[in-house]
């Protein structure tokens, strides 16, 4: 019962930015499940009704949502502000948000450049920074960001997303160092192909899903449901002596050699 107890989030408050599909929506059920209440993320107020409704008919736990840009630190800052008025504390960040580009250096524009990065780097380190003041003043807090097996290996057709990504790698390891004395941990999980809307066109495309199932050595995509371990751990009480750390969930794909 003890090791159960360490991976409970009753009484937690938890955000997850892109939380209205794919891998957001599983984090924030994962959450939801460990009774955390949990506030989603992001730009489209309909995918967000839609999770947020699903998650609370699952898990009976409170569901609640907010439009937020996490691109732009105002809108970062206004919505924290009022996360934590309505709420009075804010225990555990998920940053999830996500985009990508298509594009190598002979292609790639500046305006893709700019928004990947946006989306991808800038909104985890400006969300972590309207959340830290709040955690550290009741001394504990969570960050979990999601970063990619892109990030630490180059793929063939984004020059920008994998570049992101290895930048949320390094951010987690450098804002893990600055928070550590304050009880704030501050970790990532890097996955390699679940079936989600971010990619499903790509996995559509059979030669393509082919190769990925291939160059996998357990010979098949992830499950999203297999994500969710790894999100709990780092969300819980359990992993409180653990910070600074990239979870690779790749089905082996990252210790494929030759």
């Amino acid at each position: 019962m003890i090791y159960i107890n360490l991976f409970s989030n009753q009484g937690k408050v938890a955000i997850v930015t892109g939380g209205g599909s794919g891998i957001g929506w599983v984090m924030a059920e994962t959450l939801a499940e460990s009774s955390a209440v949990v506030v989603l993320l992001g730009r489209t107020k309909e995918k967000l009704e839609k999770a947020a409704s699903k998650i609370e008919e699952k898990t009976g736990v409170r569901t609640d949502l907010m439009v937020c840009d996490v691109t732009d630190n105002e809108s970062i800052k206004m919505t924290i502000e009022k996360i934590h008025k309505e709420y009075g504390q804010i225990d555990i960040l998920v940053n999830n948000a996500g985009t990508t580009s298509q594009g190598t250096v002979h292609t790639l524009s500046e305006n893709d450049w700019n928004h990947v990065m946006d989306t991808n780097l800038k909104s985890v380190f400006f969300m972590s920074q309207a959340v830290v003041p709040y955690m550290k003043e009741q001394e504990y807090g969570r960050i979990i960001n999601t970063a990619s097996v892109a990030g630490d290996v180059s793929l063939y057709f984004s020059s920008v997303y994998g570049t992101s990504k290895a930048g949320v790698i390094h951010l987690t390891k450098q804002l893990a160092g600055e928070l550590a004395g304050s009880n704030i941990t501050v970790n990532a999980i890097s996955p390699w192909f679940f079936k989600t809307d971010f990619n499903r066109e790509k996995l559509e495309n059979d030669e393509f899903r082919s190769m990925i199932e291939n160059r996998t050595p357990m010979k098949r995509l992830g499950q999203l449901e297999e994500l969710k371990t790894s999100i709990l751990y780092f969300a819980s009480r359990g992993s409180s002596y653990t910070t600074g750390q990239n979870m690779f969930i790749d089905g082996g794909m990252t210790t494929f050699g030759l």
